[in-house]
């Protein structure tokens, strides 16, 4: 299987920035648990092409026409979440509206996330209209890891090892995915 995986962010548009205890904008975390993604899934004997592998800019369509002149079969978008509230917590997955294969997808990640980070909160699977989702022509999902704006978060999303928990546990259901 291929799979096209999209680091958020990135260049001129760092993502969400969260502050306390310290600043880290969200196009870094991102790009880091993407490359463990890469790591991840190729190990479990998947193909994978990844959007960027350093930080730069790309718009969200060149993002989906990327998938879509890869031939992806799947396409996982990873992202850290953000809020006005410093407390709002949790691991989220979206996929489609009406995309059934993308909301199977979205199940077996969020699936892995609660059973391997099972003291985080889990904010489930939802529908969404973005374009990284819209415009693919393969199914997709963009996977949102924890808020930056949480200070335990922030600190939980910086750690390396906490960076390959996550890659590993989206690697594993999109494995789960591929073998339906």
């Amino acid at each position: 299987m291929k799979v096209c995986v999209d680091a958020g962010h990135g260049g001129s548009d760092p993502g969400a920035v969260g502050t306390v205890p310290f600043e880290v904008e969200e196009h870094t975390v991102n790009l880091a648990v993407a490359e463990r993604l890469e790591a991840a899934v190729e190990g479990l004997g998947h193909r994978v092409m990844m959007t960027r592998r350093q930080d730069r800019t790309l718009s969200l369509t060149a993002r989906a026409d990327f998938a879509n002149r890869y031939g992806a079969d799947l396409f996982v978008s990873v992202h850290a979440n953000a809020a006005a509230s410093p407390w709002a917590e949790g691991m989220e997955v979206y996929h489609f509206p009406g995309s059934g294969a993308g909301q199977h997808a979205a199940h077996e990640i969020r699936w892995q996330l609660a059973t391997r980070f099972p003291d985080h909160r889990d904010r489930g699977v939802k529908e969404a209209n973005f374009t990284v989702l819209r415009r693919t022509w393969m199914p997709a999902v963009l996977v949102e890891c924890e808020f930056l704006t949480h200070p335990g978060q922030l600190v939980f999303l910086t750690e390396p090892e906490n960076q390959r928990r996550l890659a590993e546990a989206i690697a594993t259901g999109v494995d789960r995915w591929a073998r339906w």
